[in-house]
């Protein structure tokens, strides 16, 4: 796992806080079937081009990479940023967006299947304006033998880049906390 702060410009980051005012996130996504938690969430780059283990209706052909920058706007601006620093010309084929409050929880999963091992990647961007160390929400990776291998806290426009088929979860946020922890991910199982 890598960390990267202030890779995206405040200004951009700002816009991009200010677009997802206005976009609608759908609550009650799990962070996979078996989990009992659930938070918001909205897929943006979803073609299903290789196979996850997502269900066949969660994925969508026409939610492409090409279709998503086309469209325009700052958080179509941080994927092109996100996809020359982390992919190359590699095509991202998942960004989406999870959002938290208290009480919102997630579970620990894999963005992709085991078989990709190697080959994935997955970048987390905290587009947060604050973020107090006391209101947990950390980035947690478990290694090979199920124990913590990797942790990262949560940071205004912080990114962690990580094995894609890494068992990771967002840990639960503290009842003080007053921010939504809203993290942006930007993935791909082939990155050449």
């Amino acid at each position: 796992m890598q960390v990267f702060d202030n890779i995206i410009s405040d200004s951009l980051m700002a816009d991009t806080r200010q677009w997802f005012q206005g976009e609608p996130l759908a609550f009650g996504w799990k962070a996979h079937n078996k989990s009992p938690a659930s938070f918001w969430h909205r897929n943006y780059v979803l073609p299903g081009t290789n196979r996850h283990h997502y269900e066949n209706g969660t994925w969508n052909p026409s939610l492409t990479f090409s279709a998503f920058i086309s469209q325009g706007g700052p958080l179509a601006e941080v994927a092109k940023i996100v996809q020359k620093r982390f992919f190359g010309e590699t095509q991202l084929t998942r960004v989406w967006a999870n959002a938290q409050t208290f009480g919102d929880e997630a579970a620990f999963h894999s963005d992709f299947p085991p078989e990709f091992k190697g080959t994935a990647k997955s970048v987390v961007w905290y587009p947060v304006m604050r973020w107090d160390k006391d209101w947990g929400g950390d980035f947690v990776v478990l290694g090979d033998n199920g124990e913590i291998s990797d942790v990262a806290m949560v940071k205004p426009n912080r990114m962690v880049c990580f094995d894609g088929t890494s068992s990771h979860s967002a840990r639960p946020i503290s009842r003080f906390c007053p921010e939504l922890r809203l993290a942006v991910s930007f993935a791909c199982e082939v990155v050449e």
